[in-house]
């Protein structure tokens, strides 16, 4: 029962869509992280050495990552078959597993050129 229903389209599309619903609660708290870190007047990402900041956000990041990553392809896989009764579902996951997906990876990148790692 377990792996032979994921074959069919409509059950695909079913998981791809609340998994890229799911990778909206970690990329949104990881967006809260790097706002509160953020410094206006340098332009930079602060954090310390010392703590658990960067573990949450990368925790954050990959569980984003691999959340919206497994939504966008499961819907690519069954957006646009035939069987598929969900299409609508399909559609929805591949846009927005795709979106978040690549906001995420602008997020990495902005912290990697932004960050500022004050000795503790």
């Amino acid at each position: 029962m377990g792996l032979d229903r994921l074959r069919r389209y409509d059950v695909q599309a079913g998981y791809a869509c609340w998994l890229a619903v799911a990778s909206i609660a970690p990329f949104i708290f990881s967006i809260w992280q790097i706002y509160g870190r953020y410094h206006p007047l340098l332009g930079r990402i602060i954090y310390g050495s010392k703590g658990n900041f960067i573990l949450a956000f990368i925790g954050c990041t990959a569980a984003t990552f691999g959340l919206s990553g497994l939504g966008f392809l499961l819907g690519w896989n069954s957006a646009g078959q035939r069987r598929n009764e969900r299409s609508g579902q399909s559609w929805l996951a591949f846009f927005l597993g795709g979106t978040i997906l690549t906001f995420d990876m602008v997020l990495i990148v902005a912290f990697y050129l932004l960050r500022l790692e004050k000795p503790m």
